[in-house]
């Protein structure tokens, strides 16, 4: 398949099966965010309670970044993906029929456990099956192929709240997810050939290790703020569009494609400029940029007030710094101790997560109006996400820290 060297595990399984699996986990984050001030309305809750079902998602992103990878090479890939799966579809049909708050919250916490197996073992089982260059390319296509899912599904879930009613968004969800789920237990075997015990004591090992660094600390300080700033507006802007300008849940549908489009541009920026400037430089080169255009945005709100334009544009031109930064700050994080590799590349998931989770709820709760609340946090976060980034670079030399360029990353991937 496509040319790669396969590793003797059976059948080789689908990449467009495997980017299906991962593109479920983003398709549900992103489909559910326009609809979130409907939803204000509909269960007559405060924007603080509503916004847990964007929140806790998050969350149980993070948590699946860290026991996924354990328990499927103690297990297998297979069930440990097909079992996510199911979770996936419970939490999805708890959110279809929920009554209250508490219900959709509690099924979007499945939900987000049950989608992260896709995001962790669908990298893993193109590790188990493709030699090591073969499976970067693999990962690659894959990462291609599900570009879409978060770029689409806002301006899908908008449209479809609008025209059927915000349930249709979890009956479309619910499909997706038992399609997915069909075609894994018919199509892909199980790759792991040398299943291994959990030892969490060597794990816990790895991360102390790995905490202990000042460098990793930066750099995932750097990744996790970053990722924050991102997750904190997309909980916001909703919100601000239909509160403050009175704009219907499509408008965010729409508009959101800007920023998604300048993060890719800023990847690609990142993958021509590595070789000529070094990752690292392009690590400080994104973080100024995105702490100039947040900048921007609250003189602009000072100064004329936020409209769509307003609120959409230099959040566009802050995507431009974290599509140069993100694939840097991870590639740096990672050449740390490489040794430890995967369990840092899991430990920096889990933070950007966990901190995302945690900005979206913060935003809730300031006892500002959002669209003050929205650039505080989001302009802290990009604050947190220079500084760090700084100190890391301070602390690294030529000696300790390779200036490897680069991997053109999607903002999801790096999770």
């Amino acid at each position: 398949m496509f040319g790669f060297v396969r590793i003797d595990t059976g059948r080789p399984p689908s990449l467009a099966l495997l980017a299906a699996v991962t593109a479920l986990a983003f398709c549900a984050l992103h489909i559910v965010v326009p609809v979130l001030p409907l939803l204000v309305g509909v269960f007559a809750e405060s924007p603080a309670h509503v916004q847990l079902v964007l929140t806790l998602y998050l969350a149980g992103i993070a948590g699946g970044q860290l026991v996924y990878g354990p328990l499927s090479d103690r297990f297998g890939r297979r069930p440990v993906l097909i079992a996510g799966l199911l979770a996936f579809l419970v939490g999805t049909l708890i959110c279809g029929f929920a009554g209250s708050i508490a219900a959709l919250v509690f099924g979007r916490v499945l939900e987000g456990v049950g989608a992260c197996a896709g995001i962790v073992l669908g990298r893993a089982i193109i590790r188990d099956v493709y030699e090591r260059e073969a499976a970067a390319r693999g990962l690659a296509i894959v990462m291609m192929a599900m570009t879409l899912a978060p770029a689409i599904s806002p301006a899908i879930g908008a449209y479809l709240a609008e025209w059927v009613g915000w349930r249709a968004i979890f009956a479309v969800l619910g499909i997706l997810g038992a399609i997915v789920l069909g075609l894994t237990v018919a199509r892909l075997n199980e790759t792991n050939a040398h299943p291994t015990r959990v030892d969490f004591v060597g794990m816990a090992g790895a991360f102390i290790s790995l905490m202990r660094s000042p460098q990793f600390v930066g750099f995932a300080l750097c990744s996790a703020c970053t990722s924050a700033s991102w997750f904190t507006f997309i909980a916001s802007a909703p919100h601000i569009l239909a509160d403050a300008m009175g704009e219907p849940p499509s408008t965010y549908g729409l508009m959101i494609l800007l920023p998604m489009a300048t993060y890719m541009l800023g990847n690609a920026g990142a993958a021509r400029f590595a070789p000529r400037l070094g990752s690292l430089r392009l690590l400080l080169l994104g973080r100024v940029i995105a702490f100039t255009a947040a900048t921007a945005l609250a003189l602009c709100y000072l100064w004329v007030g936020l409209g769509v334009w307003a609120l959409f544009l230099p959040v566009a031109f802050c995507e431009i710094g974290d599509g140069l930064s993100q694939p840097a700050v991870m590639a740096a994080g990672l050449s740390i101790q490489p040794r430890l590799a995967g369990t840092a590349s899991g430990l920096m998931g889990f933070l950007q997560m966990a901190v995302a989770a945690l900005g979206t709820f913060v935003v809730a709760l300031l006892p500002y109006p959002i669209a003050v609340s929205m650039i505080a946090v989001v302009g802290g976060f990009i604050v947190l996400a220079l500084g760090s980034g700084i100190f890391a670079l301070r602390r690294s030399n030529s000696g300790s820290m390779p200036d490897a360029p680069p991997l053109r990353l999607r903002r999801e991937e790096s999770a």
